[in-house]
């Protein structure tokens, strides 16, 4: 297998550097289930021969230990992941012979689909929690509860996005954030003398980097792109919604609620009423919204962290000019919106540990579970946490006083990775925040509205109406449901779309303008 594959850099499909780092929202049921009815017998004979060994043990009386790895994309990183994972050799109960095999998110569903079919999985693989609830739903996972409980200082978001079925599948390593790149220079030559912090600031701000410069306030992607969504969902919290609930054993949909039409609506109003968003809008995902930082023709966006790391990473042949731009950048959270939070969408990974009828090596499950906890600890953190940064950052409290947040080693400025460590405990997860839990079927809706990213990105490119846009992308969730084979409940459309009156009160003065500037409503 080929772990020196070229890292993606926004070609024809749109990708960003971190979407590639970080399509765990990608997951697809749907698409998971069509590569693996296409894996053909010869597919399945190439990836097991990809993976070595014949699943038994050495002269030595070793086992034979196989972990999947996404990340391939920066060599630094790679590298040190590798070294440290090799560590738990001699760190494990029993004598094994450790290998890391590098998969990346473009290649990894088929494999998975591939390997399950010719039972040559790893032991271990990294995923995101709703991959693992779904191969956990099929019986190819097994739950990590014992050992998730061992530790009880987990973030938020985090202590929720891998329970299903009364049990946790797979162990949090690490989450990676949306972040507001601030270009304080633009900022200082609109007579902005620091970053907002509040929706009410972020707008006053970026009026008057667009009425006095030659760059947009605020970007923020358009187009149908996972970031689009993943940012939507966010603000959709910071509104006081959600996109799931879950009450009574049973899940309900919200991404069709009075508060998503208010927070598609506040997004829409960034052009429709304040013109701060940027011109061509529909066109922009999260690689055009980083070209437009870097052309210094935006002075606010909202977007994956590798857009700061590109600014200073010298192995991304870093410019002068860049480097000018990394002195003017200010890494902020998400400004507070209407609940007071500043609240930004949580990407990242969990480590899953799969049962022996389908791996190719047959390693008992305490060998696996050890692995993973290994990995997870702060010394081996420390290992690769400083050539990932700014992007990486815990899960759990414990975990921030590895290193890199303590006495940093780096030269990324002490201020990104303070402003990013501020961030973690506030983060959000598409439904999993909401709904207090992660459930196979959300893999599926993610895939298929690319992240939720497809009301809005009509809204926004097509003018499509609103509640249209966002009662289609709620049915796509509910048909989900509908059709789990662990649900034995269905959830019907309402009859009628939402009304802002039934919005929650704390957004009611930017509906009234009371206060707050006035949002765009084409209902009036």
């Amino acid at each position: 297998m080929d772990e020196t594959a070229s890292r993606p850099t926004g070609g024809s499909d749109g990708q960003s550097d971190a979407q590639s780092d970080d399509q765990s929202e990608e997951y697809s049921r749907r698409k998971f289930m069509e590569t693996a009815a296409a894996a053909s017998a010869a597919g399945v004979t190439a990836l097991a021969g990809c993976s070595g060994g014949d699943g038994g043990t050495d002269g030595n009386g070793e086992q034979d230990f196989l972990w999947w790895t996404m990340r391939g994309y920066i060599p630094a990183e790679t590298k040190a992941i590798k070294e440290a994972a090799k560590g738990y050799e001699d760190a494990a109960d029993a004598k094994i012979n450790l290998t890391t095999q590098v998969v990346t998110w473009d290649q990894v569903f088929q494999e998975w689909s591939a390997s399950i079919e010719g039972r040559s999985m790893p032991n271990v693989s990294e995923m995101a929690c709703e991959h693992a609830a779904d191969f956990g739903n099929r019986g190819a996972a097994r739950p990590n509860t014992e050992l998730f409980n061992k530790y009880d200082d987990w973030y938020s978001t985090i202590s929720k996005w891998g329970q299903f079925d009364g049990d946790y599948w797979g162990m949090p390593w690490f989450m990676e954030l949306r972040t507001s790149h601030v270009n304080m220079n633009l900022l200082e030559e609109a007579g902005v003398s620091k970053p907002p912090e509040t929706w009410p600031e972020l707008i006053k701000a970026g009026q008057a980097v667009s009425k006095n410069t030659n760059a947009s306030g605020f970007t923020t992607p358009g187009a149908t792109d996972f970031p689009t969504g993943q940012n939507q969902t966010a603000i959709t919290h910071q509104s006081g919604g959600s996109f799931y609930g879950h009450s009574d054993g049973k899940f309900s949909v919200e991404i069709d609620s009075p508060a998503s039409l208010f927070a598609h609506l506040w997004t829409l109003s960034l052009r429709e009423k304040w013109d701060i968003a940027p011109g061509g809008w529909g066109g922009i995902d999260s690689t055009a919204g980083e070209e437009l930082y870097r052309a210094n023709r935006t002075a606010i966006a909202h977007l994956p962290t590798d857009l700061a790391r590109s600014l200073i990473d010298p192995q991304e042949g870093v410019s002068e000019e860049h480097k000018e731009l990394a002195k003017a950048t200010e890494l902020t959270p998400m400004p507070a919106g209407p609940n007071g939070k500043r609240q930004s969408f949580m990407g990242g990974s969990c480590l899953t540990t799969f049962k022996q009828n389908v791996t190719r090596h047959d390693v008992d499950d305490k060998i696996s579970l050890g692995f993973m906890d290994y990995m997870t600890q702060p010394d081996q953190l420390n290992k690769y946490f400083p050539v990932s940064a700014p992007n990486f950052l815990p899960v759990r409290k414990g975990q921030e006083q590895m290193e890199l947040f303590t006495d940093n080693p780096t030269e990324i400025p002490d201020s990104w990775l303070e402003a990013r460590l501020e961030q973690a405990p506030n983060a959000v997860r598409y439904g999993v925040t909401g709904a207090g839990r992660v459930a196979p079927f959300m893999g599926s809706v993610e895939g298929n509205t690319t992240g939720y990213s497809t009301a809005i990105s009509g809204m926004i490119g097509s003018d499509t109406d609103p509640k249209k846009a966002l009662g289609t992308m709620a049915n796509k969730a509910r048909s989900a449901i509908n059709s789990a084979d662990y649900v034995d409940y269905e959830l019907k459309a309402p009859s009628e779309g939402p009304s802002l009156e039934d919005a929650p009160k704390e957004v009611q003065p930017w509906i009234t303008g009371d206060g707050v500037p006035k949002i765009y409503n084409p209902y009036e």
